[in-house]
C-alpha cells in the first residue's frame, strides 16, 4: 500500500503538503505545491514550478492585495484570489527557488488605457544578486468589457470587466540555481501599480535542430511569408529555426504528412500581423488544416488581435490558434497558443470525412478570448491530454456536437485555471466521451458543465460519457449585479452544472470520484426545463467541501442514481428535490472500476484552511496514522 508522508516546513504561517512518491521539495524553498499532484490530476508532470505572490509564499516590501471574489477588483481573478502589488519604485517581490530554471513566466495585471490599447511598464529580474533580464509588460491583450453578450477591448464597453491579467514569458540570460533566490524589481519610478499574481520557473530544453529531423525536409529561411512557404512545401517536413516568424495571413495545411516543427516553444515564435479591425484582414491568423497525418509541433503562437470578434458579430471570427478538420492521425504537441479568439476549434464543416485521432499534448492554451480548445463538428476519437489551460474567455476543454455528432473526445491530465467566462469543461452533445484526471481552479463562473444550451443532434444513446477523478476548486458564482457578481448576466453558476435546459434532453453521463472544494455557492446544479429529461445519470463519490448548497435541483426531472455522496461545511447538503426526479442510492458495480487513482491524501489550501477529504489516512514523519 501506498503510504503518503507529511512534511512540515515553515513558509510563512502555511503547512505545506507533500507526497514523495512525487515531489522533491528542496529545504527553504518557496515553491507551490498543486495540491492535486500527487494523485496525478491535472498537468501534474508540467515542466514548470510555481510561484506565488501571496503572504507566506514570497518576501517582498511590495503590497498584498487581500482575497476577495468581488467581480470589480483585480484580486478576484487571481490564483487563490490573491495578488502584490508593486507600487514604489526599486519595490521587490523574491522567492527562494526549488529546481533550477532559466525559462521565467509571469502573470502580471497592468491599468488599460481609456482606448483599450493597454498601457507598458518595465521590471528587472534577477537571480541572486545578478541582474538576467528586463522585462516589458503590456497590458495591450489584457481588459476585455462587455455590456451585452461579448466582450470586446473598449472600456466604455462594460460593466462586466474581465481578462484582467495576461502573461509575458522569456528565456533568462542564466539558469537561476535551485536554492538561489529569484527577485523581480519595478524599474520604473512612477506610481503605477504593477500587480503580481505568480511566476513560473522551468528548464528550456535544448533546441530541436533541422539536421535532427528526417524524411523529405526543407529549412524556412525567412525570406518570404511563412504562409506561402508553407503552402509551397506542402507534405515536406517543413522546420522553422529559433525566431520570430511574421505572417500577415493565415497557414493552410492541405497535403497529408505535412509537418511543421519549429526548434521549441521557448524559440521559435509564429506572430500573425493582420489586423482583427479591417474587414479584409481581420480573420488572417492561424494554422488550419485539412490533410491527414499532420504534425505541428514546437512553436509558440502569438497575434496582434485583442479581442473575440470584429465589432462584437460573431460572424466576423478573428481566427482561432488551430482550426480545420486535422484528417486523421495528426498531431498538436508543445505548442504554446495565446491572443486567438480560440487556442483551436477542430470541425468539418464540408467534406464529412471528420476529424479522427488527432493528439494534442504538451500544450499551453493560455489568454484567449474564447475557448482554449473545442472538437465540434464530426470530430471522433481525438485525446488531448497532458496541456495547460488559463485564463480563456470560454470553455477551455469541450466538445460541441454542431450539425454531426462528435463522438469519444477525452481530455485527460490537464490543469484549467482562472477562466473567465463559461466553464473550464464542457459537453454540449455527443456520446461516448471521457474526461478524468483534471484540475480546474478558480474559475469565475461554472468549474464544469454538461449541458443543452446549444444547437445540434445532441446527447447520443450508443455507450455512456465518463467523468471522473476530477477536482473542481473555487469555482462558480453567486447571481447578483453583473459585473460584481454573476455570470456574463449577473446569474448564479454551480461549480458542476448539469443543466437539460435548452435543446434536448441530456443522456447517459457518469460523474465518479469528483471533490469539489470551496465553491463560490452551490457546489452542484443540476437542472432542467419544458419536455427534456435527464436521462440516466449516474453521481458516485462525489465529495464536497465548503458550499452554500452541496446540490441544488431546479425542475430537475427524469433519473440520477447516486452512491458516497459526502458533504462537510455545506450551508445545505441537497436542496430542491422534487418527486418529478427519480432520485436512487444504487451501489451496485460498474462505476469503480472508472477510476485507476487509490483515494489518497487529498489537501487543499485556501485563505488560512486546508481541507481534507473526510476518512482519509495519512501519515506523519514518525509513522504515526492520523484520520480527518
Amino acid at each position: 500500500m501506498k503510504k503518503y508522508l507529511l512534511f512540515c516546513f515553515t513558509v510563512g504561517a502555511l503547512l505545506i503538503l507533500t507526497d514523495t512518491a512525487t515531489a522533491q521539495i528542496v529545504a527553504g524553498s518557496q515553491v507551490y505545491a498543486f495540491p492535486t499532484d500527487s494523485i496525478q490530476r491535472g498537468y501534474y508532470n508540467r515542466p514548470y514550478e510555481r510561484y506565488e505572490a501571496e503572504p507566506g509564499w514570497c518576501t517582498t516590501d511590495g503590497t498584498f492585495l487581500a482575497a476577495d471574489d468581488n467581480q470589480t477588483t483585480l484580486q478576484s481573478e487571481a490564483s487563490h484570489q490573491q495578488a502584490l502589488q508593486l507600487i514604489a519604485h526599486n519595490s521587490f517581490v523574491s522567492w527562494i527557488t526549488n529546481h533550477a530554471g532559466d525559462g521565467l513566466t509571469i502573470r502580471f495585471s497592468l491599468p488599460d488605457n481609456s482606448e483599450g490599447t493597454g498601457t507598458t511598464g518595465y521590471i528587472a529580474v534577477f537571480a541572486g544578486s545578478e541582474q538576467v533580464a528586463t522585462v516589458q509588460l503590456n497590458s495591450y491583450w489584457a481588459w476585455q468589457y462587455c455590456s451585452r453578450t461579448y466582450p470586446t477591448n473598449s472600456p466604455s464597453n462594460g460593466p462586466v470587466v474581465r481578462m484582467k491579467y495576461d502573461e509575458v514569458h522569456l528565456q533568462l540570460s542564466r539558469t537561476v540555481n535551485s536554492g538561489e533566490v529569484l527577485k523581480i524589481v519595478k524599474t520604473d519610478n512612477n506610481a503605477t501599480p504593477y500587480t503580481i499574481d505568480f511566476v513560473e520557473l522551468e528548464p528550456v530544453p535544448q533546441p530541436v535542430t533541422f539536421e535532427s529531423l528526417t524524411g523529405n525536409k526543407v529549412q524556412f529561411n525567412g525570406e518570404k511569408d511563412l504562409a506561402d512557404f508553407v503552402a509551397e512545401n506542402q507534405g515536406k517536413t517543413i522546420y522553422l529555426p529559433a525566431g520570430t516568424w511574421n505572417t500577415a495571413k493565415r497557414i493552410y495545411i492541405n497535403a497529408d504528412n505535412t509537418q511543421l516543427v519549429g526548434a521549441g516553444m521557448w524559440y521559435t515564435t509564429i506572430y500573425f500581423t493582420a489586423s482583427s479591425y479591417a474587414s479584409d484582414t481581420y480573420d488572417k491568423r492561424g494554422i488550419e488544416c485539412h490533410a491527414n497525418n499532420c504534425r505541428v509541433e514546437g512553436v509558440y503562437m502569438n497575434t496582434v488581435n485583442n479581442q473575440r470578434y470584429m465589432n462584437e458579430n460573431d460572424s466576423k471570427q478573428v481566427g482561432k490558434g488551430f482550426m480545420g478538420k486535422w484528417g486523421t492521425n495528426s498531431v498538436i504537441r508543445n505548442c504554446w497558443v495565446e491572443h486567438f479568439e480560440c487556442g483551436g476549434w477542430i470541425a468539418d464543416y464540408g467534406s464529412r470525412k471528420g476529424c479522427h485521432n488527432l493528439l494534442v499534448e504538451h500544450c499551453r492554451f493560455r489568454n484567449n478570448y474564447a475557448d482554449g480548445i473545442n472538437c465540434s463538428m464530426d470530430t471522433h476519437d481525438n485525446l488531448i491530454q497532458y496541456c495547460s489551460f488559463r485564463n480563456n474567455g470560454d470553455d477551455d476543454m469541450a466538445t460541441w456536437s454542431t450539425g454531426y455528432m462528435a463522438t469519444n473526445i477525452t481530455f485527460a491530465y490537464c490543469t484549467a485555471e482562472n477562466n473567465w467566462r463559461a466553464s473550464s469543461l464542457g459537453f454540449f452533445g455527443g456520446e461516448r466521451h471521457h474526461a478524468h484526471h483534471l484540475y480546474i481552479v478558480d474559475g469565475l463562473e461554472s468549474g464544469v458543465r454538461v449541458n443543452s444550451d446549444f444547437n445540434g443532434p445532441g446527447f447520443g444513446t450508443s455507450g455512456r460519457m465518463s467523468i471522473h477523478d476530477i477536482t473542481i476548486e473555487h469555482c462558480g458564482c453567486l447571481s447578483g449585479t453583473k459585473g460584481v457578481s454573476g455570470d456574463f448576466w449577473g446569474t448564479r453558476q454551480g461549480a458542476l452544472n448539469i443543466g437539460s435546459t435548452g435543446c434536448y434532453a441530456i443522456y447517459n453521463v457518469d460523474f465518479s470520484n469528483i471533490d469539489i472544494v470551496d465553491s463560490r455557492g452551490i457546489a452542484m446544479f443540476i437542472r432542467a426545463q419544458g419536455t427534456n429529461y435527464l436521462q440516466d445519470l449516474t453521481l458516485h463519490n462525489i465529495h464536497v467541501n465548503n458550499a452554500s448548497h452541496g446540490i441544488m435541483f431546479s425542475g430537475a426531472k427524469g433519473k440520477i442514481s447516486y452512491c458516497n455522496l459526502s458533504f462537510s461545511n455545506c450551508g445545505t447538503d441537497i436542496y430542491g428535490l422534487s418527486k418529478s426526479l427519480d432520485w436512487a442510492e444504487d451501489c451496485g458495480t460498474g462505476v469503480e472500476q472508472l477510476s485507476s487513482v487509490p483515494k489518497p491524501l487529498h489537501g487543499f489550501y485556501r485563505n488560512g484552511n486546508i481541507y481534507f477529504r473526510l476518512g482519509t489516512s495519512v501519515f506523519d514523519v514518525l509513522g504515526r496514522r492520523c484520520t480527518f
